[in-house]
């Protein structure tokens, strides 16, 4: 069978006006019939027990036409743009359930034709979407909690080492040139107290530290747990004073021993310091600087110390 053979085939096959006005009338979903002139031709059962809709069709259905009734997702604009364009238009708009609560539709106007092509009527339907969107609401806050679970240290709920990188590298492709800091820090006699107190409460000293490090820091700036006794800080827009007077601060916020611990119950802490220009520096070499910065600090002893710019 030849394509001319089949497109007869398929125009002999057409039901009538009534069979048509049946199946509308069968579908499950809203569905209304528009003349060009704007007036209602036909509205299923689903379309008329929409509660937004139920107003407007009552004026429709005594004379009115869309010049002067709006229905959700088809006014005078929107027909007339499909009369004229003999282009289907789809929206979604947020719409209440038959039991008020709120719900999602796709709504479709689609011209429709006559044997020459020219528009002589639009339909209009309307598909609930609700469960799709409410799907996909719930899949992007479980991709939500993921990437932030990737992105924290179980144990103190601190950001990751994962989390600094990328903030550097956002950094580094960052090109207003402001001067931030890295602070590289490693705790000073660490491995006694968890050696002596077991590690069930070494883990609760270092959420504890992580507790006073925060505490000792604005709310911009960044702390991230790094390693198992090891931290960070990331400062932005900070001075090279700026930066010393926090490096100070988070020494002296270790000075009192845990209290609730027998001796070893003291803490110090090593820090490095790497200051850099946002937009020049890479990561991976502002990372290493402050890693250095801090061993030097270690070596001298503790509980302070050193900065190196980039």
């Amino acid at each position: 069978m030849n394509q001319a053979d089949t497109l007869s085939f398929h125009a002999a096959s057409l039901p009538p006006a009534a069979r048509l006005q049946q199946l509308y009338a069968a579908l499950p979903y809203p569905v209304l019939l528009f003349d060009v002139h704007g007036q209602l031709e036909f509205a299923n059962h689903a379309a008329q027990c929409c509660p937004d809709a139920q107003p407007a069709l009552q004026q429709l259905a005594a004379g009115a036409t869309l010049a002067t009734v709006t229905l959700p997702g088809l006014s005078a604009d929107s027909f007339a743009q499909v009369l004229a364009t003999a282009a289907p238009q789809s929206m979604e708009l947020s719409l209440p359930q038959t039991d008020g609560r709120p719900g999602h539709y796709q709504i479709t106007l689609t011209p429709l034709c006559d044997a020459s092509g020219k528009v002589d009527g639009v339909l209009q339907t309307r598909h609930d979407v609700t469960r799709q969107r409410q799907e996909a609401q719930r899949l992007q806050l479980l991709q939500g909690h993921l990437l932030e679970m990737a992105h924290r240290d179980a144990l103190t709920n601190l950001a990751n080492r994962r989390y600094l990188e990328l903030k550097l590298e956002r950094l580094a492709a960052d090109s207003a040139s402001s001067l931030c800091a890295l602070l590289f820090i490693d705790l000073d006699r660490f491995k006694p107290i968890n050696d002596a107190h077991g590690h069930d409460t070494g883990d609760a000293v270092l959420s504890a530290i992580a507790a006073r490090l925060k505490q000792a820091l604005r709310g911009t700036d960044l702390l991230a747990r790094i390693g198992g006794d090891e931290f960070a800080i990331l400062l932005e827009g900070v001075t090279e004073s700026g930066a010393r007077a926090v490096a100070g601060k988070i020494i002296q916020a270790l000075d009192e021993p845990f209290a609730e611990l027998s001796p070893p119950n003291r803490l110090g802490l090593s820090v490095g310091i790497c200051l850099f220009k946002s937009g020049a520096t890479m990561p991976a070499e502002v990372l290493a600087e402050a890693d250095q910065a801090m061993y030097r600090a270690k070596r001298r002893g503790g509980r302070q110390f050193e900065l190196q710019q980039l």
